[in-house]
């Protein structure tokens, strides 16, 4: 695995637009209901998280591994929600 295309759909109940993405996740009832990746240019597989499907522990793996390239449309928010929801299972992803 060289490239990791990811995308979330996630909710909280505070407004992202006026609040911003710290406090849209610091929110109790934030969840990450949906993650979407592919590999490598590969198809695209759905984890449904809010139906208690979990993320494959290989692609966990990739989020943290530097020689993964991760890709992401709004990489920011996608990158503050996943440390977010990872931080729960004791892993961290590397800021820089």
């Amino acid at each position: 695995m060289k490239n990791i295309s990811v995308d979330i759909e996630s909710y909280s109940g505070v407004n992202l637009q006026k609040a911003g993405v710290y406090k849209y996740v610091e929110s109790n009832d934030f969840e990450i209901l949906l993650f979407g990746y592919s590999i490598d240019g590969g198809e695209v597989q759905v984890v449904d998280i809010a139906k208690g499907e979990e993320i494959p522990r290989d692609i966990l793996d990739a989020l943290t591994d530097e020689e993964v390239t991760k890709w992401a449309f709004n990489a920011q928010f996608e990158r503050v929600c996943l440390s977010r929801y990872l931080v729960d299972k004791g892993i961290s992803l590397n800021p820089f």
